[in-house]
Parts: structure tokens; sequence; C-alpha cells
């Protein structure tokens, strides 16, 4: 099987020649350190043979302040040694904001960032995803993570006029990315601490399910697949992606209580699951023999019957030991050919 054939088999709950491995966000330190050659993390995955290929949603920097810069939402972030920048300042402190306030144009060209250039060069090669957010963390990076979530009780009809206004928005843009070639949507809100989710299962299904479930259905009736990204501990909240449209979950974080192997037993044939290598203590602290370890249990767990593909349980850090990513390659690609026999 080549890359797509793989990752679309697995998808379907079957299973391809191997298992599939990804990962969306690779610190440049790390890449480097294995590829020194490497430009970008484009040319390292594409030499380096990653299943899955992945643009992510772009806007523009607007201003810049030292080592802060606002984009063209309003927020203010910080550089850090991260590959994604940490958002310090809502872009709002008036709720009144809304009535005036227009989304970033969906519909230009250059969301798509390198979308473009992977369907060129890889479409039907390689399984190609778009990664963007529905609703909630743009939402809690224009008004404050607390105040979002103290305005669902407070401030409800504007939390699903503010949730409306952007999901509408960031649909538009998901489908464009699927009809501009897009395999897999990869929603990027994050809702859950390491201890739980950030509200109710009951306030989940009153503000997300229902919206989620129309992004999920238009990027399905565009021809796409939806994968769910969230860190932290979702258990409370599966049932919720599911209702809503999920075909997939990433990242299954070990570090929050998620287990692949509960996982696989409870929803193996309902979503496929994406994860789930400690990206934290263990690539950060542990020994290539350590990381070759917990691959082979994530795949035991995870592998058989499809419907799984590799990866860590975010993104690979900047504190990461390259060897350490370069062990979970390597592990995967030895212990991961079907049928799973580890």
């Amino acid at each position: 099987m080549n890359s797509y054939e793989r990752v679309m088999t697995s998808l379907k709950f079957e299973e391809p020649d191997r298992v599939p491995i990804a990962e969306f966000v690779i610190d440049r330190k790390v890449y480097t350190a294995l590829m020194p050659e490497a430009r970008t993390q484009y040319d390292f995955d594409v030499k380096m043979g990653m299943d899955v290929l992945q643009a992510r949603a772009w806007y523009k920097i607007v201003s810049e302040q030292g080592s802060s810069f606002t984009d063209e939402w309003g927020i203010v972030y910080t550089r850090n040694v991260e590959a994604v920048p940490h958002p310090v300042k809502p872009a709002y402190s008036d709720l009144g904001f809304l009535k005036d306030f227009k989304v970033p144009d969906p519909d230009l060209p250059e969301r798509l960032d390198t979308l473009p250039q992977l369907v060129a060069d890889h479409k039907g090669g390689r399984a190609i995803a778009y990664a963007l957010r529905a609703m909630f963390l743009w939402s809690a990076n224009l008004v404050g993570l607390d105040n979002l979530l103290e305005y669902m009780y407070t401030e409800p009809r504007f939390v699903h006029d503010l949730f409306d206004t952007l999901v509408e928005a960031q649909t538009r843009l998901a489908v464009n990315a699927v009809r501009a070639g897009a395999d897999i949507i990869v929603e990027t809100d994050d809702v859950a601490f390491n201890t739980g989710p950030l509200m109710s299962p009951q306030m989940f299904d009153t503000f997300i399910t229902p919206r989620l479930k129309r992004f999920a259905d238009a990027v399905h009736e565009a021809g796409g697949y939806f994968l769910k990204h969230t860190d932290g501990n979702i258990m409370k909240l599966v049932d919720s992606f599911i209702a809503a449209g999920a075909d997939g979950l990433q990242s299954i974080d070990p570090i929050a209580g998620m287990s692949m192997g509960e996982m696989k037993q409870k929803y193996g044939k309902k979503l496929s699951l994406w994860g789930n290598i400690d990206c934290g203590g263990l690539l950060t602290d542990g020994t290539p023999e350590d990381v070759e370890r917990a691959v082979i249990d994530c795949i035991r767990q995870g592998a058989p019957g499809g419907g799984f593909v590799l990866m860590s349980s975010n993104s690979i850090p900047h504190s990461a030991k390259p060897e350490n990513y370069q062990a979970l390659l390597d592990a995967g690609r030895t212990y991961g050919t079907y049928p799973i026999s580890v």
C-alpha cells in the first residue's frame, strides 16, 4: 500500500499493510537534528516517509511588538521556543464587540497555506490533512478563556451568537480545504485539562456538540474525514464527539490518564484512534529503549483490527530528544506490520 491507501484503510476500520505514522507539529530543533538538510517540517515529513502531510489555516500578523505579535483576529501572542506561539492577551474586553465583529475572511486563498502544494505533489500518494479551529479556542482567545467559561452561565445568548458566527466561517474554510484536495480535516479546539473537561458534558452538548455536528456534516458532505484533536482527559466527552460525527480522535493523552487500551475497547469501531506516545516526560526524559517499549505497547493495544494511527500524544516539543523521536519512528515501522504480532 502507499501512504494514502494505508491511512484510508485504517480510517475504515480495516487493517492496512502496516500501522500508519503521522505527526502534525514537530519542533524545528528536533527535525533538523535528525535531518540537517530539512528546511521545513514538510521536507522532513516527505523524506521520512510520513503517511500524513498537513497544512494549517493561515492568518497574517498585523503588528509586531518585540517578542510579541498581534494577528488579524486582534489576539496578542508571545513567541517562545515552541513551534506554536502562546496567546497572552484577548482581543476584546467588551461583549458589545460582537455586533460589528467580522471573522477573517475564510474564502481568501492564502487561508489554505501549503495545501495546494501538498495536493499538487502528493494527492493519492499521501493522506493530506488540513488543521483549523471550529469555534471554541478562537472564542477563548477573543474574550479570554476564564471569561468565556463564565459567560456560558451568565451570558449564554452571547456565547451562542459568538459560536454561530465563528463556526459558520470556519465550516466554509474546512469545506474549501476539502474541495481543494484535503482528505482529512483536523479540528484543533482543546477542550480539557489533564483532570477532565473544561466544562460539564451537559454544557458541551448545549453549546458545542450541535455546532460541531454542523461542521462535521459539511466536511463529510464535501467528501472529507473529520478528525477531532484535543489533549487532556476527555473520557466524559467522547460520546459527544461521536454524536457530532467525528471519524477519529487525536491525541489520547496518557499524561491525562487516557488509555489507548481502554479507548480501543470502548470506541475502537466508532473512532479511529490517533496517538498516544507521551510527548512530555517520555520523549523528553526517557531513553530510546523506553520509547520503543511504549510504542510496542501502544501498537499492541491500538492496532489490531485497524482504526489506529501511531503518533505522539500531542506534538513533538522543543524539549524532546531527537533520538527519542527517531526511536518512535523506527519502532513504529519495525513492530507495526500487520498482522500485529507484538
